[in-house]
């Protein structure tokens, strides 16, 4: 009896291949967002060793004062202060006696109040720095892995790209629409028009994933670098930038604002007459190509 055969890979379409780059870059935009929140954490962490820094000095000194004041009450009235005025025969002396002494008692039951509230918010410190210590590693963790998936997918998606046939090749690189830039006059005023000057200036740039500039760039790096430049931080991911944004329709686009994919895997910044800048995927520079693509639309600034 014949083993069965085992089947080829089916072969790559264009639309496969687009599909396998998508993905890629969707993982790419979780990395991202990992990559912020571990920034994040990391000055919680900083802003967090600093107050326990300053809570156990002041520790320090609170627990200091009391131990002070314990020893130095021993060595003058080993049996406490309140023993003395029992054997006085002056009922004025002993009044007054007994009055200093529930002051000095009560002075000492405030410092002991601050020492167990300084002491209450040192542990509780602790526990939220231990705690954001170990989100930090967990997440730093988690990016080792994704970025492994990254090489992993993309390797993937180029050996698929390279199967294509030449026709479908050349159909692909169409549909990435480059547009020459040298025709190109963007009519935009304000913080929108140093961002999409910044934008255009990154143009020829490669794609990189995760890059942040100055030289490479991915999608959401680019459309944050630009607006950043114009004096506007915007979040590093496109989900998280288009949900920063306000949401307006296709038709009511001005040039600065950002337009995304449905999936929110990848964000470009229009420049008016139905074009586009963005950072498109490995093996392509920063570029300008059409609208056609693009299905949500936001303004920032």
């Amino acid at each position: 009896m014949l083993s069965p055969v085992a089947s080829a890979d089916p072969k790559p379409t264009r639309e496969s291949v687009e599909q396998a780059y998508d993905k890629v870059e969707a993982v790419t935009e979780e990395v991202n967002g990992l990559t912020e929140r571990i920034e994040q954490t990391q000055e919680e962490i900083d802003a967090l060793s600093r107050d326990l820094a300053s809570q156990d000095k002041a520790f320090r000194a609170q627990r200091d004062a009391l131990g002070a004041a314990v020893v130095q009450q021993q060595i003058q009235n080993p049996l406490g202060p309140t023993v003395g005025l029992l054997g006085s025969d002056d009922p004025t002396a002993f009044l007054d006696g007994l009055g200093a002494v529930q002051a000095l008692n009560a002075s000492r039951a405030d410092q002991l109040e601050q020492f167990s509230r300084t002491a209450a918010e040192m542990r509780n410190r602790q526990a939220q720095l231990a705690e954001r210590k170990q989100a930090l590693a967990a997440d730093k963790q988690q990016v080792l892995e994704r970025r492994k998936a990254i090489k992993a997918a993309y390797e993937k998606a180029k050996a698929a790209h390279d199967r294509l046939e030449a026709r479908e090749r050349a159909r692909m690189a169409a549909a990435d629409d480059q547009v020459d830039p040298s025709g190109i006059k963007v009519e935009a005023t304000g913080r929108a028009a140093e961002a999409v000057k910044f934008a255009l200036a990154q143009l020829g740039d490669p794609y990189s994933y995760g890059g942040n500039g100055p030289n490479a760039w991915d999608c959401s790096g680019l459309t944050s670098g630009a607006w950043a430049a114009a004096g506007v931080s915007i979040p590093r991911t496109a989900r998280t930038q288009v949900g920063a944004g306000q949401k307006i329709s296709m038709s009511e686009l001005q040039p600065g604002d950002l337009v995304a994919y449905s999936s929110l895997t990848h964000i470009g910044m229009y420049i008016g007459d139905g074009k586009v800048v963005h950072a498109p995927r490995t093996g392509l520079n920063v570029s300008i190509t059409s609208l056609s693509s693009f299905q949500i639309a936001v303004r920032v600034g």
